[in-house]
């Protein structure tokens, strides 16, 4: 078979692809530039741009598995999901990127666009609910640790049982290329429950150095990426996102990881002794 991997050289679309042609299966690895793209002889760059509605048919040739990371960054991102699907003829398996505690963001998200397009599509649709990355703290928190010492977030003191995008990657490869997952929603995390500073001690801890965590008001945060030139939406995806770790919603653990791949989930201490120069402090 082959499958289409939309975001293929993204934080979540490029493990999705390693696991796939670790499986020996033929990926399209779609990306807006795809040049030089590529893991292993399966893998076939292919162009594709959300913006850009002239990619997406050749793109979709011949692909009978589709795994989509939705138009984020698209201001009519809310209906490109279910106009993908209606384009891909060729396929019958299709699975979606969204986020765990989806069920309780606002109706207007864009994830929950996203899941009633899959949901509505005729296709054998498995969803995944992933929880944090671990890998969200050696890109986007990186530079803030690295250089402070200090992450602020409007998380309070929620728990989350963050995990490996490579755990969320192989999930994805078996729900695409394996019977017995149609009609699924996948809560995917890791093996612990923890709070941010707790996340942080195992990384300091591998770095060498102290690492704070410092909750701060939902509405300070607000205004700060307000003023960083974040879109209203983005504000009001965020606020719900971080109102769904204050609530406990991000604090389960399950066993899909195991259970589909059969192998426990990755911990944040092995990522940690992978990548401890990240939060290594910055030269003098």
């Amino acid at each position: 078979m082959t499958v289409l991997v939309i975001g293929a050289t993204g934080k979540s679309g490029r493990p999705v692809v390693e696991a796939l042609a670790a499986r020996g299966v033929k990926v399209a690895a779609a990306s807006r530039n795809p040049e030089g793209e590529g893991v292993g002889s399966t893998v076939i760059p292919v162009r594709f741009d959300w913006a850009d509605r002239a990619t997406w048919a050749p793109a979709l040739q011949g692909a009978e598995a589709l795994f989509i990371v939705g138009p984020y960054a698209q201001p009519d991102g809310d209906t490109l999901v279910a106009d993908l699907l209606g384009e891909a003829h060729d396929t019958r398996r299709v699975v979606l990127l969204s986020v765990i505690g989806a069920e309780l963001l606002p109706t207007e998200a864009m994830m929950a666009h996203w899941e009633r397009a899959v949901r509505a599509s005729g296709k054998e649709w498995t969803i995944l609910h992933p929880n944090w990355f671990f890998q969200n703290f050696g890109t986007g928190f990186a530079p803030a640790l690295r250089d402070r010492g200090v992450l602020q977030l409007p998380a309070g003191d929620g728990a989350v049982s963050f995990v490996d995008t490579r755990d969320i990657a192989e999930v994805a490869a078996v729900a695409l290329t394996e019977d017995g997952h149609a009609g699924q929603i996948l809560t995917i995390t890791g093996p612990e429950s923890l709070t941010h500073q707790q996340a942080l001690d195992i990384l300091g801890e591998a770095a060498g150095r102290t690492l704070t965590y410092r909750a701060v008001p939902p509405r300070q945060a607000e205004e700060s990426s307000r003023a960083a030139g974040a879109s209203e939406r983005t504000i009001v995806a965020q606020r719900g996102l971080f109102q769904v770790i204050r609530d406990g919603g991000n604090a389960p653990v399950t066993d899909v990881v195991q259970r589909l791949t059969g192998h426990a989930p990755r911990s944040l201490a092995r990522y940690a002794a992978e990548h401890a120069d990240t939060w290594a402090a910055a030269a003098e």
